[in-house]
């Protein structure tokens, strides 16, 4: 068996960043881009493992603008496979959400599980419930995997999933399946160290034995790992960070089966794939660090910063879209940060990159009288809020004598129970995960 399909997640429409209505345009282009490029070459299929959407409430624009990408595979025959991210998946017994919209319409097929006791139930996609574990393509051959967004109960689902996937394997085997992709909205933990709660590599292993492609998403940072999982990072600048992994984009993957010594690349374990990862279209995105240690007064930082527009400037004036740019101040102020003309620091950059209006100036820097002195977490700086809400959790629980020994732990299923509450989970599936974290370090 001959067959490509593209993989790509975290597409974000309808994202109005910055409030600027070109940006909300940006996450458009790149999808249409993917999808040009799907119907193109044509590929067998396209897998879109979550958050296709930036919310579930979205604009009627938003959603023309979602067809108008669809649309071009509908037209030429490709199907699309999607499961719902944590930023567009329907609330909890609500009605129809966008993306059912759009399963309805046969712009795509929307793979959901029915669960039972935490676990999915594997069964086979069904368009009129619009429910099912798994679609079947390529005269059978090939069998797509999705589990949606399950936030904290990611773990316990995955366990419950390898154990249905491996007791279905000789149903498998007897259908004539040779190829078998899962898409899951989730990501590795610590491949970004800011996002936490995510399954460790540990726990993705047994999967390995039940799938050919793991289709990933959520995180935006790409990466892949052992020929068999991966994930392409966001396809547009979702926040400043993301400018430093220039390499985010999609997947293109070729399969064979029949020749799987056509798909061996010497630096990669893949053995009967081809996975090309490729960087999507996007608006330039500038973030720059600008220190002012050392620096006495407001006209040192203006030179400063010009020297850095002067020197990297340039390069981004004759792009085709004007670059956002943002300049980030860190470090330690030596006179009042009122003092800084902003808008003449704009306008410095402004005749240097010749940016999308308006670039961006934030200030983040402490001022000399407020420096911690004795290495606590300063609670000024944003990004190291996690941080402190984990030491004010940590401070709670040992006040009780029970959780003393476990405070660490327990600092962290606090903050997965707000995470929870606040992603709105279902009422029933926080209280069992609260029951299973308190068997677990309480032994109760």
């Amino acid at each position: 068996m001959r067959a490509s399909f593209i993989h790509l997640a975290d597409i974000h429409l309808g994202y109005e960043q910055y409030g600027l209505r070109e940006r909300y345009n940006d996450f458009s282009r790149a999808f249409w881009d993917i999808m040009d490029d799907a119907a193109n070459r044509p590929v067998d299929f396209v897998i879109i493992a979550g958050d296709l959407f930036n919310k579930r409430a979205i604009d009627a624009l938003t959603l023309i603008h979602a067809i108008e990408g669809l649309k071009k595979l509908k037209e030429k025959g490709i199907p699309v496979l999607a499961i719902e991210g944590n930023h567009d998946r329907s609330y909890y017994r609500e009605g129809i959400s966008w993306l059912q919209f759009l399963c309805h319409q046969e712009y795509l097929m929307l793979l959901a599980p029915k669960m039972r006791d935490g676990a999915p139930v594997l069964s086979q996609w069904n368009r009129e419930t619009m429910l099912g574990s798994h679609v079947d393509l390529l005269d059978g051959r090939l069998r797509v995997y999705g589990l949606p967004w399950q936030g904290a109960a990611t773990t316990r689902t995955m366990e419950g999933l390898t154990q249905a996937l491996e007791a279905a394997r000789a149903e498998e085997e007897a259908a004539g399946i040779q190829y078998r992709v899962l898409m899951m909205h989730t990501g590795v933990d610590s491949v970004v160290p800011r996002i936490q709660g995510l399954p460790t590599m540990a726990q993705f292993q047994p999967l390995r034995r039940c799938v050919d492609y793991l289709a990933l998403g959520h995180v935006h940072k790409p990466y892949e790992f052992d020929g068999w999982m991966y994930n392409p990072g966001s396809t547009e600048t979702c926040g400043a960070e993301e400018s430093a992994w220039e390499d985010r984009g999609y997947y293109f993957v070729e399969i064979d089966t029949s020749d799987p010594e056509s798909m061996i690349e010497p630096d990669k374990q893949a053995h009967i794939h081809r996975a090309t990862h490729l960087v999507s279209k996007r608006r330039p995105f500038v973030r720059h660090e600008l220190r002012v240690d050392g620096l006495n007064e407001p006209n040192a930082v203006y030179e400063h910063l010009e020297n850095y527009c002067r020197r990297e400037g340039p390069a981004h004036q004759n792009h085709a879209l004007p670059p956002v740019v943002q300049i980030h101040l860190v470090g330690t102020l030596a006179f009042e940060a009122d003092s800084l003309d902003q808008e003449y620091m704009k306008e410095i950059v402004r005749t240097h990159f010749q940016p999308l209006e308006p670039p961006r100036i934030d200030n983040n820097t402490n001022d000399q009288d407020f420096i911690p002195g004795d290495g606590d977490i300063d609670g000024r700086d944003r990004s190291a809020w996690h941080e402190l809400e984990r030491h004010i959790f940590e401070d709670l629980v040992s006040r009780d004598n029970r959780y003393l020994a476990t405070k660490e732990q327990w600092s962290v299923v606090l903050s997965d129970l707000k995470q929870m509450a606040l992603q709105k989970d279902d009422p029933a599936q926080i209280a069992q995960f609260l029951r299973d974290k308190r068997a677990e370090l309480l032994g109760a």
